[in-house]
């Protein structure tokens, strides 16, 4: 009886190494699962920081953004939005004075009409050897679209 019991224990003690060793090997292949999931998650959040991929692009394209498409189950129609064209007001600060259409006109004035403009007016300002508070004072008036332009005269 004796060898039989010594046949069981090893046997017992080989199945115990056995099902250790497979514990080992869940736990490895569990582990190398964890490590892809967390490469893959790594890498899309690069993607998405840097902008590739997946839609996370930075709209570096060259259309406006203000395509609408309106879909159904017969038919897909496409409609495109056209901005209003653009018009500029031109007003020429030189010294401490405004200018319109060659004539001179106070800052009350000028930022009440300003004001009165529709949204698709561009105010183009001309520094014309302004001081710095007659444009500061403009620019501050006139909370809208605008452009600087810089000319000196001579």
């Amino acid at each position: 009886m004796s060898i039989q019991n010594d046949v069981e224990k090893l046997y017992r003690s080989d199945l115990e190494k056995q099902r250790q060793k497979q514990k080992k090997k869940k736990k490895k292949k569990l582990l190398g699962i964890m490590l892809i999931v967390i490469i893959i998650a790594a890498l899309i959040l690069i993607m998405q920081y840097l902008g590739l991929g997946l839609g996370g692009g930075k709209g570096e394209g060259s259309g406006d953004g203000k395509d609408v498409s309106a879909s159904s189950n017969e038919s897909s129609v496409t409609t495109t939005t056209t901005a209003a064209p653009k018009e500029f007001y031109d007003i020429k600060v030189s010294g401490s004075t405004y200018i319109i259409d060659e004539r001179v006109v106070d800052l009350k004035s000028l930022v009440s009409t300003v004001k009165l403009m529709s949204d698709n007016v561009i105010v183009r300002i001309t520094d014309d050897n302004a001081t710095k508070n007659a444009m500061d004072e403009l620019e501050k008036g006139s909370h809208r679209r605008r452009q600087r332009v810089h000319r000196n005269s001579s």
